[in-house]
């Protein structure tokens, strides 16, 4: 407390007036400081009041909810008509539901038979209410009046001070009539009953409490609890109703209501009663927060308890699945439904009925199997059954549980019955995604897998022999190309429906994907797949009708056998894809048997594929050049650049052989892309050497031409050789020119829009269509050399050179033969006005630096 020292005033005139002042002001003084005492002391016991009602509200609640426990019996016993079974269970399991309740106790007659818990309250047992000299006139009271009542608080008979709530209980006998049954009773504790009222909080706010009644009987006052034995000074009283009178809450400061601490600063008035203003002000500013604190603590408690008591009576309607509880022998003992959906008939019609009355045989067995391992092991949980119904089969899942019975009863369980038809069929749907192709429901590369293993242990056991063939449709790319993929999916699953028509029940048909098949074929020997594979071309080479198109497909087929031609499976797959191929290079529609022989040739592929992959950057491609000569002026007038491979280890390889190799495996755009610079760089050199006339031809393959930047491809190599562009001719074979014919002409007029000359290779081999020929811009057409090779033996083959010659030239087209080797062909191709000619006859495909001295000499 602040406190400051008295002024001293010298003895002069002014002592009067300031004692004056003094006098005025300390009476000013008193009677403020007496007013506002007053008003403390009044603030003060009406806080402490406050706080004694809310406190006497929260002891008055604690008791009607722990009473509603006695309701709450004797329902039970109400609705059991008497009897409650399992009443130790039920009633353990309420007591965690009513705080300071510590014993529920049932007398029939007035009785006491059960008591739960029974630890500590064995000597209740047998205890005749209605003639205990300490419980009779409190029993027999409340069996008269039919009311509550309450005793106590008293010395309990377990021992301690608690009080006992008693509330008879009748029941209509056979005429209807009320009949006493006995009572339901309910033991609280102190002070554990009082524990939620939180009396002792007080202490912390420097206050002391007792809570007391008069007895009605003595009409003493008794004492029920307190803080300290010593008498309250000016208690604040708060009295309030229970069942049996009336109790008082009494509340009072532990120092009493007087302020000294105020009193001590009477020396500086003013400042004091600034200070004691202030201080009123923050006291009653906490006092405030306290209170709405504490309001808002017993509203929150309030809501947790409303919140659990509506938890509680909403769990059973909250579980989703059947819940039933049975005997061992599945009789239906109590039923609950979320859904009435879920049952096929009304809870009513299962109570008494077993699980045979009700469900089919099957699913009848399956809940009597779980009820007897829950019996045994005290819990099932998995079991499954299947339900037929109208609309949908519907599927349950089993969770039993053995509940506890008193000694002797019968076995009791808990039945859980979830609905999983959504889970069965989606894991049935996941297994047809896993297992089966989406589009032709055959089984896919995973279920085949497993099939060919499980078949081939089979065999090894049986010393028996298995086919693999795979199968692939020739040019179905073309049907979805033309008619789109909707048509081509159609046509996929009506062949894959004939080629299950033809195989054996044990015999598998799966899809790999795209148009591609293979067929496992258990037991099969090579007669009985040769037997097969003929069907198979018979069958699907059927036509098919989708929609507006009647479309018709070849199958080209591979087959392996196990054990000639491999003991596992990825052995023989490869193998049947090997013979697959050999099919299609074969001409298609058609089948092959696996063999040796095209091992090696598919090893041999295998190692010029890998090898051809590093052969660019190894400088191991070279560029030849055979010249081309006029027959007009016996001068050369260009050369072919014929592309040759040296390989270190697997020597010259020929051109045939690793072309095709190249343009399968995607290389034959870089390829071809060095051909075409490093022969317009070797033609740009020869114009700078003074061999200015010559044309460069090179061979563009398939995979080039339909390459969509093919013309500014060959452009930027023009322009970065510095090569006029009538100086390039490019080399096309009529089949790829003909592939497709529109976007050929295309590409072609771009060429010869540059100036790049275009000649048709390998003339009269294919199938040439004279409308689009006469449409290619094409210059010069190049006769075969298989025509040439015998034109002075064969009469025909004469007779088709000179055919090629007189339409090119009624085309506006030059000619030029390949393959020519004797004087003799030279002969007669000039008198059949070829008009130019390149072969062995005048020179063999030479390096560039050897080619100079011949072109030289013939230019």
């Amino acid at each position: 407390m602040l406190t400051t020292p008295a002024s001293h005033h010298k003895p002069t005139q002014p002592m009067r007036v300031a004692g004056l002042v003094f006098l005025l002001a300390a009476t000013l003084s008193a009677g403020l400081i007496w007013h506002q005492e007053r008003q403390r002391m009044a603030h003060a016991r009406a806080e402490v009041y406050t706080l004694a009602q809310d406190h006497a509200k929260a002891v008055r609640e604690q008791l009607d909810r722990a009473l509603s426990a006695i309701y709450a019996m004797a329902a039970l016993v109400q609705q059991g008509r008497g009897q409650v079974d399992n009443f130790d269970a039920v009633a353990t399991r309420m007591l965690p539901f009513y705080p300071g309740v510590s014993v529920l106790i049932l007398a029939p007659g007035g009785v006491i038979r059960n008591a739960v818990p029974l630890a500590g309250n064995e000597k209740a047992i047998g205890l005749d209410l209605l003639k205990d000299p300490v419980m009779q006139q409190e029993a027999q009271r409340a069996r008269s009046t039919g009311q509550l009542t309450l005793a106590g608080p008293l010395e309990l008979r377990q021992g301690g001070l608690g009080l006992v709530a008693r509330l008879p209980i009748y029941l209509d006998n056979a005429q209807g009539t009320p009949e006493f049954w006995g009572f339901s009773n309910v033991v609280m504790r102190f002070p554990q009953a009082l524990e939620s009222a939180r009396l002792p909080s007080l202490l912390e706010r420097g206050l002391d409490y007792k809570l007391w009644r008069v007895n009605p009987e003595t009409r003493q006052t008794q004492i029920i609890a307190e803080s300290q034995s010593a008498p309250l000074i000016e208690p604040v009283d708060k009295g309030f109703e229970v069942p049996n009178g009336a109790w008082s809450l009494s509340v009072a400061p532990r120092l009493g209501w007087g302020d000294r601490a105020g009193l001590a600063g009477k020396t500086f008035i003013g400042l004091l009663f600034s200070w004691l203003l202030a201080y009123l002000a923050k006291l009653l500013t906490h006092q405030r927060a306290y209170k709405i604190n504490l309001e808002q603590q017993v509203t929150e408690r309030t809501a947790e308890i409303q919140a659990s008591e509506r938890q509680l009576s909403a769990t059973l309607d909250a579980i989703p699945d059947l819940l039933f509880e049975m005997d061992l022998n599945g009789r239906y003992l109590l039923c609950h439904s979320p859904r009435a959906d879920l049952l096929d008939a009304p809870v009513q019609a299962l109570l008494g009925k077993t699980v045979s009355e009700v469900l089919p045989p099957a699913a009848a067995e399956v809940v009597l199997q779980a009820l007897k391992q829950a019996h045994e092991l005290g819990l099932a949980h998995g079991q499954q059954f299947e339900l037929a119904s109208p609309e949908q089969d519907r599927w349950f899942e089993l969770s039993v549980a053995r509940k506890a019975v008193s000694a002797g009863q019968e076995p009791r369980f808990i039945v859980i019955s979830r609905e999983i038809t959504e889970r069965k069929q989606a894991e049935k749907d996941i297994q047809q995604l896993a297992y089966f192709d989406a589009l032709t429901s055959l089984p896919n590369r995973s279920l085949l897998n497993d099939r060919i293993r499980h078949a081939l242990s089979e065999a090894d056991r049986r010393q028996e022999s298995l086919a693999l063939m795979f199968l692939d449709l020739d040019h179905f790319k073309n049907i979805n190309d033309t008619l789109g993929h909707g048509v081509g999916d159609q046509l996929l699953v009506a062949l894959a429906a004939r080629m299950q028509s033809v195989v054996r029940e044990q015999d598998t048909v799966a899809r790999l994907g795209g148009d591609e098949f293979i067929l496992l074929l258990p037991d099969t020997g090579s007669k009985g797949a040769a037997r097969v594979a003929q069907k198979l071309l018979q069958t699907v080479s059927l036509p098919v009708q989708i929609g507006p198109h009647e479309l018709t497909v070849t199958p080209s087929m591979g087959i392996a056998q196990y054990p000639r031609d491999g003991d596992d499976l990825e052995t023989l797959s490869r193998r049947a894809d090997i013979a697959m191929y050999r099919a299609k290079q074969s001409g298609r529609n058609g089948y092959q048997f696996y063999t040796t022989e095209m091992q090696l040739t598919t090893d041999r592929a295998l190692q010029i594929e890998n090898a051809l992959r590093r052969a660019l950057e190894r400088d191991q491609l070279r560029l030849h050049y055979q010249p081309q000569l006029s027959l007009s002026t016996n001068r050369i007038v260009g050369v072919e650049a014929l592309l040759r491979w040296q390989h270190p280890e697997l020597g010259q390889v020929a051109p045939a052989e690793f072309i095709a190799i190249a343009e399968a495996s995607g290389q034959i755009q870089s390829i071809g892309e060095w051909v075409l610079r490093t022969a317009a760089r070797q033609a740009k050199q020869w114009r700078d050497l003074g061999l200015a006339s010559m044309t460069m031809s090179v061979n563009l393959s398939a995979v080039q031409f339909r390459h969509p930047d093919l013309p500014e491809l060959v452009a930027r190599i023009l322009a970065e050789a510095q090569l006029p562009p009538q100086f390039l001719e490019l080399e096309l074979t009529e089949g790829v020119a003909l592939h497709d014919p529109l976007g050929a002409i295309a590409v072609m007029q771009r060429m010869h829009q540059q100036g790049v000359k275009i000649s048709i290779d390998d003339f009269g081999t294919g199938y040439s269509s004279l409308s689009y020929l006469k449409r290619f811009h094409a210059y010069q057409i190049k006769i075969d050399q298989s025509f040439v090779r015998d034109i002075t033996d064969d009469p025909e083959d004469l007779a088709i050179v000179n055919a090629i010659i007189s339409m090119a030239h009624s085309l506006g087209m030059n000619t030029i033969a390949e393959g020519v080797e004797t004087q003799a062909q030279l002969t007669l191709l000039r008198a059949h006005g070829c008009d130019e000619v390149q072969g062995y006859f005048f020179c063999r495909p030479q390096a560039p630096e050897e080619l100079v001295a011949f072109l030289r000499a013939h230019s």
